[in-house]
Formats: C-alpha cells, sequence, structure tokens
C-alpha cells in the first residue's frame, strides 16, 4: 500500500527527545544563575546602606548642631517681613520658627531653670509636650545671629528689633527661652505665669522669660519687640 506526501505526518523524531546536557545546562542556570544575581544585588543594597546610613546620620547630627539658633533668625526673618504683623505673628504658628530637638536646660540660671522644669511637668500632665528649642547661647553664637541680622536690615538698630547684640541678649545669660511646638507655646502663654513665665515678646510667641517671679503677680504685657524691652 502507498501513502501519499499528504497522508505524512511531518514531526522532528528528536523534538521531545531526553537530552542529558541540556537538563544539566537548565538545572545549573537555575541553580546557580539567580542565586548569584540576588546575591549582587544584596551586595549592592548592603553597599548602599552602609554608605548611606552614616551620612543621613551625620546630617541630622549637623542639623541638630545649629537648629535652634539658627531657626530662631529665620522666625525673626518671617516676622519682620512687611506683611507679617505681629498680631499675625501671634495669631499662629510660622514655618520658620524655632524647631528641633530639645536642648534642655544646660546652661540656664537657676530661677528660669526651677520654672521651665516646673511648667514643663504641669504641661506633660495635661499631654503637652514642651521642647526648648534654644536656650542658653554663647556670646559667639548670638554674633553670628546678630551679624546676620545687621546684613539683613541693613543697619544695628533695625536688626536689633530681632536679634539682640550678646552684650544684651538674655538667651547669653541664660535667662531666656525658645520653646515649641507651637502648642507649647499656647499652653504657656495661659499658664505660664503660674511658674513666673511669660512671653517676652509680642513678635515673638515662642520666647519666655522669668518676668513674674512673685507667686500671685501678672504678667506685664510683651513689649512690641527685643529693642523695644531694653
Amino acid at each position: 500500500m502507498t501513502t501519499t506526501s499528504d497522508e505524512i505526518e511531518l514531526r522532528d523524531p528528536y523534538a521531545n527527545a531526553y537530552n542529558p546536557a541540556a537538563e544539566r545546562e537548565r538545572a545549573r542556570q537555575s541553580t546557580h544563575g539567580a542565586p548569584r544575581k540576588q546575591r549582587e544585588r544584596r551586595r549592592g543594597w548592603a553597599t548602599a546602606a552602609a554608605i548611606g546610613i552614616p551620612l543621613l546620620v551625620m546630617g541630622g547630627i549637623g542639623a541638630a548642631v545649629i537648629n535652634g539658633y539658627n531657626d530662631a533668625l529665620a522666625a525673626r526673618e518671617e516676622a519682620a517681613s512687611p506683611s507679617t504683623t505681629a498680631a499675625d505673628a501671634q495669631a499662629g504658628p510660622s514655618d520658620h520658627a524655632p524647631t528641633g530637638p530639645d536642648v534642655g536646660t544646660t546652661g540656664l540660671d537657676a530661677q528660669l531653670t526651677r520654672a521651665i522644669t516646673r511648667a514643663r511637668e504641669a504641661a506633660a500632665a495635661e499631654g503637652v509636650t514642651i521642647d526648648i528649642t534654644s536656650g542658653a547661647r554663647t556670646a559667639e553664637q548670638q554674633q553670628v545671629l546678630f551679624d546676620n541680622a545687621v546684613a539683613k536690615y541693613g543697619s544695628a538698630a533695625e536688626a536689633s528689633k530681632w536679634v539682640l547684640p550678646p552684650d544684651k541678649s538674655n538667651h547669653v545669660l541664660g535667662k531666656a527661652v525658645d520653646v515649641g511646638p507651637y502648642a507649647a507655646a499656647v499652653w504657656l502663654q495661659k499658664n505660664g505665669v503660674k511658674f513666673g513665665l511669660c512671653q517676652a515678646y509680642a513678635n515673638e510667641y515662642w520666647h519666655f522669660e522669668v518676668l513674674a517671679p512673685a507667686k500671685g503677680q501678672k504678667c506685664p504685657a510683651p513689649v512690641a519687640n527685643a529693642a523695644a524691652g531694653g
């Protein structure tokens, strides 16, 4: 019997044949190739982490070192802009108000240390955290602030409305604190007098000093700015 070409099923008789060498090669690539790539990726991630994390930490430390007294100047500059009045500064938090980690009471005089410590404890009992974002400053730090303000405002007289020179600054004497966040300043405005603490300047809702030390004494009205308080 003769078959025609149309009746013949055309196929490669070896297409599905078992090939030991090919199977070994596929197995080798499957078990060794992918893990190697994964190991290379993991090594890359580890290297990036080893470099990136210390840089991030160093950046954070650097920010913490200058935070407080450096940010305080930014806040004064915001308050000094023509579009910002003392009432505006009092009405709500400023994006440039002193911020940063709590610097504690180191360098503050004994009277202020007692007052702010008691105030912080009382506030904490009511669920309010008071951070001291800037406390005692060295004369050198204050001079940097003052020099920058003079350069910005054009004269020592104008600069002094926002930053006092070292020989007139209560921060240098350890007799003033800047507090944050905004809720902490609001709490102190309402309750600080119980501890003798008062807002000193109308244009700086964050700046407090012991201005009512006697029991039952009321806080004096805040003066317009730092220069007016001298």
